[in-house]
Parts: structure tokens; sequence; C-alpha cells
């Protein structure tokens, strides 16, 4: 039983490890490329990952609004239900959370017939020290086999676990006092969908996402 727990906390270390991997390459600038522009001034991009199927996704839009106070949106995640009113039916919990860090669980409804519903816990950073390279926020996925595998198990039993993807919302300020956001994201829905129909996925709702939270920020 000590040799099997050992090994359990050695896949869970090298999952979270390949997360983090992914979150620093979503952050890199280069390699991403201009799929599509919007009349709102929103630019959708993408990016190959290594030795993955799937692209990553990223929507960029200049803003004159707060930083802080999209920062703060992002981090209250028990609000996500209200502020993310184009994400369906979102089921939020939230494990722990300091100044810097929190870890939290979301299950979201597919509500298409034959799709199961998906769940997962992530961990996010949001301290203040990385607005110094840019970033409001960062998170990844978390293992099932992680601290909070009795609660993964015993909740949505019949939604299916994601456990590789990462996304980091980043700032950069222009001279007109403006500044240009952008939320980047790789997520690995799993299930057998063609990877043209979960790109399509991706990037609709990573859209609707940004634009919940710029909305909230501007009505405050």
């Amino acid at each position: 039983m000590k040799y099997l727990f050992v090994m359990i906390g050695f896949i869970f270390c090298l999952d979270n490890s390949l997360n983090q991997d992914l979150l620093n390459s979503l952050k890199i600038n280069s390699g991403w490329e201009k799929l599509k522009k919007i009349e709102n001034g929103t630019v959708i991009k993408t990016k190959k990952i290594k030795n993955m199927e799937l692209s990553a996704i990223m929507v960029e839009r200049e803003i004159n609004i707060n930083p802080d106070r999209v920062q703060e949106i992002l981090v209250d995640i028990l609000n996500y239900n209200r502020v993310l009113k184009s994400s369906g039916s979102l089921k939020t919990t939230l494990f722990k959370k300091d100044e810097n860090l929190l870890d939290g669980y979301q299950y979201i409804e597919s509500g298409v017939p034959l799709i199961n519903d998906r769940k997962y816990c992530f961990r996010m950073n949001f301290s203040k020290l990385i607005n110094d390279n840019n970033t409001l926020m960062e998170w990844y996925l978390l293992n099932k086999n992680s601290e909070y595998k009795d609660f993964i198990d015993s909740n949505d039993k019949k939604a299916v676990y994601l456990d590789y993807g990462a996304g980091t919302w980043m700032i950069e300020s222009v001279d007109n006092g403006s500044y240009i956001f952008t939320y980047r994201l790789f997520m690995d829905p799993g299930g057998s969908m063609p990877n043209f129909i979960v790109e399509k996925i991706n990037e609709y709702s990573i859209y609707n996402i940004f634009n919940d939270v710029i909305i909230e920020a501007k009505s405050n």
C-alpha cells in the first residue's frame, strides 16, 4: 500500500507538471496565428501545442478598463454562475483560498443529448506579483487522484473528468491608457467528438467567457 501511495503521488505530480508546461506554452507570445477578427475589435488566434492534435485558442481585445477589476471577477469563482451567463449550467465549489492561490471544482452540464457532462478540479494563481509579467490570473487542471479524489469520486459520477488543460488572462498596456486583454486556453474535453468540432466549441466558449467577464467589469 505504501508503494502504491508513492506511485499515485508521483503520477499526480507528473500530471501537474505537464499542465504547468502547457500553461508556460500558452504564455509565450510566439506561435499564435490569427484566425478571425470580429466587428467589436476582438481577435481570435490559435496556436499548435506540441504533441497535441488540438490547438490552443486565444481571444484578444483592446479595452479601456481597470485590470484590477477584471482580476477581482476572475478570482471570485463562486460568482461564476451569475457572471458567465453564456456558459450554461455551471456548478462551482471552492476548496481553499489564500491571498495568492485557490483550488476549486467545476461541473458543466453539456445540454446536448448523448454528450456527457464534464467535471474538473483546478488550481488558480492570482498573486499580485505575477502582474509583473502581465499576468492577471492563471490556472491549470488537477489530476483526479489529487487530494480531492474523494470529492471527485462521490460527486457528479456520470460526468467525464478532465485532467489536461490550462488557461491564463494577460494584459499589455498601450499608449492611450487602454490595455490589450487576452485570454489564452487549451482544454482537451475528452470523449469522441471530431477535433474540428471541439475546436469550434472551444472558440465559441472562450469568446463568450471573455465577453461575459468584460461586460461584468464594465458594469461596476
